[in-house]
């Protein structure tokens, strides 16, 4: 019955169950943030933007603080917006997750200069 709603609203609390697992809006928001990799609020912040309910897709653009979802009573909010994670009014800025190094530079049109032409071989192994 409860299997298509997210982990933050099954009767156990989460995915395996567990009777003594219930969460509180917060925890929701943050494991919602930890699967969908959007910044998730849940209702009552006082968030400016436009969010997505995480179970239906419902979407709101918010001005005041996060409803429950309208369509199917949802606490948590996914944030659809690009740039900076907004900050819920009365809180303090969180720490952007670090980003990976950037990789080598790419660039176009270079010239490879070599030994000579290269030779493609079919069939060959390559054993470690």
């Amino acid at each position: 019955m409860s299997t298509g709603l997210p982990p933050q609203r099954r009767p156990g609390g989460g995915p395996r169950g567990g009777a003594g697992r219930a969460m509180s809006p917060a925890q929701g928001a943050e494991e919602a943030e930890r699967r969908l990799e959007r910044p998730c609020y849940y209702a009552g912040q006082r968030v400016v933007g436009v969010f997505a309910c995480v179970a239906c897709q419902f979407r709101i653009n918010n001005r005041r603080a996060l409803p429950s979802c309208p369509d199917c009573g949802e606490l948590i909010w996914a944030w659809m917006g690009e740039g900076e994670r907004p900050v819920p009014e009365g809180e303090e800025a969180r720490a952007a997750p670090q980003q990976p190094a950037p990789g080598p530079e790419v660039q176009e049109g270079v010239k490879l200069e070599g030994p000579g032409p290269v030779k493609v071989e079919e069939g060959v192994k390559l054993d470690p």
